[in-house]
Parts: C-alpha cells; sequence; structure tokens
C-alpha cells in the first residue's frame, strides 16, 4: 500500500476543493459500503457539511450478508451525521447478464432518489476505468465506447461526479486507512465468474507483472480516443440536444443527412443521456437496422438493459420493463391507491375551477382497456373510439393498455388523466371530481 502522509493530505485536499465547486448543490452519494464509496462519502461530509449530504444505498439482495451491508451503511451515515436513504429490490438477470441487470437496478433507483438539480457522486476510480475500458474492447464497442467513463456527466435530471477516477484501488485503500474508515469486503468481488471479476484477478495482474505501469498507459490513451473523423464532423451534443424530446425520445427526423458512423455515435451518446448501458457496436447496427430500418407501420424492437428500444412515430425510446397490470383497485374519493402496472390513481374531489365530473356519477370504478371502448371528449362535438383518439392525442402503444380507465356503470367518463367525458361534467358553478395518475414509470 501507499504509505505517505504528505501525499494523502495532499490528495485529501484535493479532492475535498473538487467537491466544494458544486456548492450550493443538494449532494447525494451513492454508498455501497466498499472502501471507494465510504471513502467518498466521508470526503463528501467533510468538505461540503454533512448536513448537505445523502447517502443512498441500493440492496440488490444478491448476498445473503445483503441486509448486514445494509445495516452497516446505515451506522456509519449516522456517525457521519449525514441523511441515509435506501432502497431494496430483486434483480434478474436479463440477456445482458446479472453484473448488467444490477447496474441497471442502481441507476434506475438513483434516478428516482436524487432530487432533480442534484449531483450524485460515485466512488469510480482508475481501475474502474480500466477494467471499463477492456470490458468494453472485449464485448465489440466501436471508438465511442472506449472513451469509458466520465468524470462529469449529466443524467436525465442530475448531474454525475466521479472524483476518484485518477487514484488506484491501492492509493484508495491507502487513504481509507489512514483515515480509519471502516468498509465491507464483498466477497463476490472473488468470484471469477463474472467478466469484471475476471479481468481483476486473472487477467490484469498478468499485465501489471509484465508492464507496472500499464494503468496509466491505459488512461492516457482513453484521454486521446476519437472518434472516427466521419463521426466528429458534426456537434454531437448539440446534434442530441436538438433531437433529444421532452420525454426521453430520439427524434430521427431527417437521418439521411448523418454518415452512418455519425448515427452510431448519437444512438451512443443518447443511451448514455437516459441513463443506459454502453452497447456493443453490433446491438447498435442492431437498432438500426430492426427499429430505425423498419417499415413504418411496424412495431419493431430491440432488448437493451431491463427494457426495450422501441420507435414510435418520428422517435426512439427506450421503455422499461414493467408488470402487467393486476386487477384494478377499489375506488375510495380523496384516497389514493397503488395499481401495480398502471401507477397511483386517485379521485380528488375539487373546487368548481376547471373541467371536472359530476360529484353525483353512480358506482365509479377502475378498468383497463378492453376494446371497444368511446367518449366524447370535451370540447368535441361527437363520440370517438377510444382506440382513435389515442392514436390523435398520440399516446404510445406500450402505455395505452397502462392507462386507467374511469366507468360510472358501463359509461367511460374519464382516460386517466386526459381525457374527459363532455357528457358528464359538473355544473360550471359546482365542485366536481378529477382523476389524478402517477404512471408506473414514476410511482414504482
Amino acid at each position: 500500500m501507499v504509505d505517505n502522509t504528505d501525499w494523502a493530505t495532499t490528495v485529501q485536499q484535493d479532492l475535498c476543493r473538487d467537491l466544494r465547486q458544486f456548492t450550493p448543490l443538494p449532494v447525494y452519494v451513492g454508498y455501497s459500503g466498499g472502501v471507494d464509496s465510504s471513502l467518498l462519502l466521508r470526503l463528501a461530509c467533510d468538505a461540503l457539511g454533512a448536513d448537505r449530504v445523502t447517502a443512498i444505498h441500493i440492496n440488490h439482495g444478491l448476498s445473503p450478508q445483503a441486509a448486514q451491508w445494509q445495516d452497516f451503511c446505515q451506522r456509519q451515515a449516522d456517525d457521519l451525521g449525514c441523511q441515509f436513504r435506501s432502497y431494496v429490490g430483486t434483480v434478474t438477470a436479463t440477456g445482458s447478464g446479472i453484473e448488467a441487470a444490477a447496474r441497471d437496478l442502481r441507476y434506475q433507483q438513483f434516478g428516482r432518489l436524487v432530487a432533480d438539480g442534484g449531483l450524485l457522486l460515485l466512488g469510480h476510480h482508475l481501475d474502474d476505468q480500466i477494467e471499463t475500458f477492456f470490458l468494453r474492447l472485449m464485448r465489440g464497442t466501436g471508438l465511442h465506447g472506449l472513451k469509458a467513463m466520465a468524470r462529469l456527466s449529466r443524467r436525465e435530471t442530475y448531474q454525475l461526479f466521479r472524483p476518484l477516477l485518477d487514484l488506484s484501488r491501492e492509493q484508495i485503500e491507502s487513504l481509507a486507512a489512514q483515515l480509519q474508515l471502516k468498509w465491507i469486503e464483498d466477497d463476490s468481488n472473488d468470484q471469477t465468474l463474472f467478466d469484471r471479476n475476471y479481468l481483476r484477478h486473472t487477467v490484469l495482474p498478468l499485465l501489471e507483472a509484465r508492464w507496472p505501469t500499464y494503468r496509466h498507459r491505459v488512461h492516457h490513451l482513453i484521454g486521446l480516443i476519437e472518434p472516427p473523423q466521419s463521426a466528429v464532423a458534426f456537434d454531437l451534443d448539440r446534434e442530441l440536444q436538438h433531437r433529444l424530446s421532452h420525454d426521453n425520445g430520439l427524434k430521427l427526423v431527417q437521418l439521411d443527412a448523418l454518415a452512418p458512423a455519425q448515427l452510431l455515435s448519437l444512438l451512443h451518446a443518447w443511451l448514455l443521456a437516459i441513463g443506459q448501458q454502453v452497447p456493443s457496436t453490433t446491438r447498435l447496427q442492431e437498432i438500426v437496422a430492426a427499429v430505425i430500418g423498419a417499415q413504418a407501420d411496424a412495431m419493431p424492437e430491440v432488448r437493451l438493459g431491463q427494457g426495450t428500444v422501441r420507435r414510435h412515430g418520428l422517435a426512439l425510446y427506450w421503455v422499461a420493463d414493467r408488470a402487467e397490470p393486476t386487477v384494478p383497485p377499489a375506488l375510495v374519493v380523496d384516497v389514493s391507491s397503488d395499481w401495480p402496472g398502471v401507477g397511483r390513481v386517485w379521485l380528488a374531489g375539487v373546487a368548481a375551477d376547471g373541467d371536472r365530473l359530476r360529484l353525483d356519477l353512480p358506482d365509479l370504478h377502475w378498468r383497463i382497456r378492453a376494446g371497444g371502448e368511446e367518449l366524447r371528449p370535451v370540447g368535441r362535438a361527437k363520440r370517438r373510439a377510444l382506440k382513435r383518439l389515442l392514436q390523435e392525442y398520440r399516446v404510445k402503444p406500450w402505455e395505452r393498455a397502462r392507462l386507467p380507465l374511469l366507468f360510472s356503470a358501463n359509461e367511460l367518463v374519464a382516460v386517466a388523466d386526459l381525457l374527459l367525458s363532455a357528457d358528464h361534467l359538473a355544473p360550471d358553478d359546482e365542485p366536481g371530481l378529477r382523476v389524478i395518475w402517477q404512471n408506473s414509470e414514476n410511482a414504482d
């Protein structure tokens, strides 16, 4: 281990200075309890004050010791005086393997737990960067993927910062020991069945034995990597921002203006921007051929992580896997209900303001689509089939079967919070009822 007190002091001061540049953003630390995240949490509390820091622990449930690790992390956060939030979930392996599924779960929950405009700190270090480089190389990524992890990047609603990327695992352990930190040793890190562990314990030690400075050489190479000239002939960031829709779709207009390499780089940048795993070049090409290149009336999809890439209209979307809708919950006015596969729904009593349903509607209950429903929406003279209305309102096909429908007896009176029946409205001067819906992507 590195044993240099002056070095440790200098590094600690530099890291704290890096963290203070983000004042006054709310700060969150992805905290597994391992040495890297334990050091990062301590530094964040020292630099910013523990009252400004929230530790986020994702319990994947993959280890028999997962509950004990969560308790350990809670105690450490309490000792530091920072806030602690945890999520207990189950990882289901997909075609990309258990490692990728666990990663997808982490980032999905980070997206839920980090406040809009916040800063998420992750403890990735130099060895992680090197391992990621070789993993992507072996999995067949293009140059767009070999740049590996960015020090600072932007997710959908927050910023992500990795301040430890220039430090090796050995240096981090040395610094943590000098600060007398406690941390967890995850025995699964020794299982070479996992690709990353195989690299760490079998392949990379051989490189280090022959070329002791290989880490720094690879790190330098990552910094030099640029996409092919055809891919940098346009401003990738500007192109992405121009094409990114409000609901995280990628607009597909005027693709003929892009070279094949540019399109692959754009897809890669889009998937990173919405928090998805870095795909191989082969998978990107599959998305181009099978989804983008499909007939206009087709509904193609390509699996990626814990979801699928799909097309709707002139845009591309990544759609997370979700449970099928269950039996509708009982309806009680002003009481919200969780409806697995649909979201959270409630029928709220509201004042005489805006469009609202009558208070005296009999036999109100929830349903999902069965086909054949009709409705005369507010502002329309005639009834129309719900199928046509959903197409007209551009509701995505994968969302249509998850819309909560409000019925009065056998009359459809509301479609989620999107449409109200003009035939069942409250008089202008009377209070009424309004549907409130948080879809399952936001309510899970």
